[in-house]
């Protein structure tokens, strides 16, 4: 796709109109077999359940670049451009590096009660925004992938229509990934009593006796002014897997009651504890993506003023020093990076994209990656919950002269804050990430880390991604790897011997920590459907040869528009497995040979055999509930015969599984993961000199 400078041609304006409907058939078109499509990424089992209503602002606003016709406030003058979405998604925007004004009006609606606290919400705008109501400046923020809201209560006409302005600001970029402007999430008006629900933090490990742990920390909001007495009461549910167990209707059980003192104007925490019996436990994992829920219900007296439902896992991910380890389960896996990006979406993550790339990466059996350089949109962490993803999430800061290197800089403070306090929940998220390939990083790090563990999340993992590590001059003394709880690092050669100099240059230096190629890669392959990625299985083996490490991840998925030093005419940074419309490459089938399962499978017309991983190979971990799907034809041309084989419990270095054909004439066998995803093809054994398959 061309972005050619400064006019887009006619040729890009027509691809403008025409994106958004071809993008939401294309996530249909991968190859192979298509997963179990649940029915919705965000089900009804997240968010308020009651005491709370939301009016959506997304929609049709008004758009302008011009500052002049911003001040005049006459919207005769002014575009009309859909939000979520990006102005330089649109062809008359498609190069505007700089400020956009967008204007919207709404109504209070009339059945909401009169008493309630009324709340302005942005999901994400990028980057730098500033919001007006009523001709009155609410604030603004500054980052671009994290919300933030105003209390719009003494503001906002009940009897008259009410004006929003957002002016915001794109020209600060990170990276090589383009920075799409505007308003790129959703916008709501919401309205509570002034007693609410404001945090509802889960974390649930599975026991030794097959049960579970379960810590729950709820935060409750008092906007009025006098101090209150409130009632919280936990109930915790199963979901099962979305999408081929329906969500139980029957609460598995209901945590005790307990009282809450929550002061005037402020706010009050209460901390549950408890235990999930084994039946009730099922832990969530990457191949078995069980979910359960809580719903919390604040009372006061009689009356019901806030209900909120979250979605939680429960999973313990945990690093030693030989590895990662997944609910007592040592995992060993390959990924991408993936860039937000779509076919004339901009980075807005609409669910069909979403669905269309977590589904191409499962199937390429992708298990733990960083994926991008910023806080993920919500959609795109509850889809990972669903499908089974591992990933370490990360604040956008970036590269060598990044303005926020500095000790506890309140600004990076504040993005780790709103994305660990929205993301807490997601099973899928095992690690928080304050940076990647960062210099004079030192005290940065360390603060950032200590505030992650100390102030916001010491259940997790803390990292940055590392481009100095493995240098000479650097070392425990200089590099902020010693802060850190694993080695994730970058690194781009097509010679596999650097990868392991470099891996073992890091873990002499820091031998307790377990080490991740966030990113590795040789260069762009072009976007031509034959390009491969040079060497690809040698590099992996180079990466991974050594038992600790983890694994790695491929830069990138897909290919992503830019203007970065490199880039191609196409406009398009060409490193992905997939172009940017998502058809695949070459490279996307040796992705996902190299990072299959399995080591081998093999068949003819007299039997099959799956070979499974070694012990210290990589990727391996343990296949439950995997099954082959087989097809065979009989000689004489008829009907095509079909079926499914359930295959046990196989284990990294457990000898080869073998059974006769299940059928004469078999003719292609695929390996299935428990989600549908076919991750391995078949292969006919190859037969020894002299005749005979082995």
């Amino acid at each position: 796709m061309m972005f050619p400078h400064p006019v887009p041609s006619a040729r890009l304006r027509l691809w403008f109109r025409v994106a958004g409907i071809l993008g939401a058939l294309l996530w249909a078109a991968a190859p192979g077999r298509a997963a179990t499509e649940p029915a919705q990424i965000s089900p009804a089992w997240s968010g308020p359940t009651a005491g709370e209503e939301i009016l959506s602002l997304s929609g049709s606003w008004r758009f302008t670049i011009d500052p002049a016709v911003a001040d005049a406030g006459d919207t005769g003058a002014w575009d009309t451009l859909a939000v979520p979405g990006n102005w330089d998604a649109q062809p008359a925007y498609a190069n505007h590096r700089g400020t956009g004004w967008y204007r919207r009006e709404f109504a209070v609606p009339a059945a909401w009660p009169a008493d309630a606290r009324l709340r302005l919400r942005f999901e994400a705008v990028y980057h730098d925004a500033e919001v007006t109501l009523n001709g009155k400046v609410l604030g603004g923020h500054r980052g671009g992938y994290t919300p933030f809201e105003f209390d719009v209560t003494d503001l906002v006409r009940r009897d008259a229509a009410n004006v929003v302005v957002v002016r915001a600001d794109n020209t600060f970029r990170r990276g090589a990934w383009w920075p799409w402007g505007g308003i790129s999430r959703e916008v709501t008006l919401r309205a509570n009593s002034d007693l609410r629900i404001v945090v509802q933090h889960v974390n649930a490990e599975p026991a030794p006796d097959g049960g579970a742990s379960l810590r729950l920390r709820v935060r409750v909001a008092n906007a009025s002014a006098r101090d209150r007495s409130v009632v919280l009461a936990p109930v915790v549910r199963a979901l099962g897997v979305v999408g081929s167990v329906p969500p139980a209707a029957d609460a598995l059980f209901s945590l005790p009651a307990t009282e809450l003192a929550v002061p005037a104007g402020g706010s009050a925490e209460r901390v549950f504890e408890t235990v999930l019996p084994p039946a009730s436990a099922t832990p969530w994992h990457f191949d078995h993506p069980y979910l359960h829920a809580v719903e919390t219900v604040l009372r006061e007296g009689d009356r019901v003023h806030h209900a909120r439902r979250d979605r939680f896992g429960v999973r313990r991910a945990e690093l030693r020093p030989d590895g990662l380890y997944l609910n007592g389960e040592r995992i060993r896996g390959g990924g991408f990076n993936r860039v937000s990006d779509g076919p004339g979406t901009g980075n807005t993550e609409p669910d069909w994209l979403v669905r269309k790339d977590v589904d191409l990466m499962k199937r390429a059996g992708a298990v733990f990656s960083r994926l991008m350089h910023h806080a993920q949109a919500p959609n795109l962490l509850d889809y990972l919950d669903e499908r089974g993803l591992l990933i370490v999430a990360e604040i956008p800061v970036w590269g060598e002269d990044d303005p926020h290197l500095t000790a506890d800089n309140p600004t990076t403070r504040a993005w780790l804050a709103e994305m660990i306090e929205r993301d807490h929940n997601h099973p899928s998220i095992i690690g928080w990430s304050v940076g990647n390939e960062i210099m004079n990083h030192f005290d940065y790090v360390r603060t950032m880390a200590d505030h992650v563990r100390r102030d916001l999340d010491p259940s997790r993992f803390v990292t940055y991604v590392s481009y100095t590590a493995y240098r000479p001059q650097f070392g425990p003394a200089n590099d902020p790897l010693t802060h850190t709880d694993a080695a994730l690092f970058t690194t781009y050669t097509d010679k596999p011997e650097v990868y392991l100099q470099r891996v073992r240059k890091m873990r002499a230096q820091w031998p307790d920590k377990p080490v991740f190629a966030a990113e590795f890669g040789v260069k762009q392959i072009g976007a031509q459907p034959a390009a491969t990625v040079p060497n690809f299985a040698a590099l992996w083996a180079g990466i991974t040869r050594e038992p600790y490490v983890i694994g790695g991840a491929l830069w990138t998925l897909n290919d992503y528009r830019s203007d970065y030093k490199g880039t191609p005419a196409s406009g398009n940074r060409e490193w992905g497995v997939v172009d940017l419309e998502r058809r695949p490459k070459a490279a996307y089938e040796e992705a996902r040979r190299v990072f299959a399962p399995a080591r081998a499978l093999e068949f003819d017309a007299a039997r099959i055999r799956l070979t499974p991983r070694g012990a210290d190979e990589a990727p391996s971990y343990t296949l439950r509930g995997y099954r082959l799907e087989w097809t065979a034809r009989p000689a004489d041309g008829g009907e095509a015969r079909r079926g499914e084989i359930a295959l046990p419990v196989l284990r990294p270095g457990d000898p080869a599984w073998e059974q006769p054909a299940p059928a004469p004439g078999l003719e292609s066998v695929r390996l299935l993961a428990p989600a549908g995803y076919d991750v391995l093809d078949g292969t006919a054994f190859a037969a020894p000199a002299g005749g005979r398959a082995p």
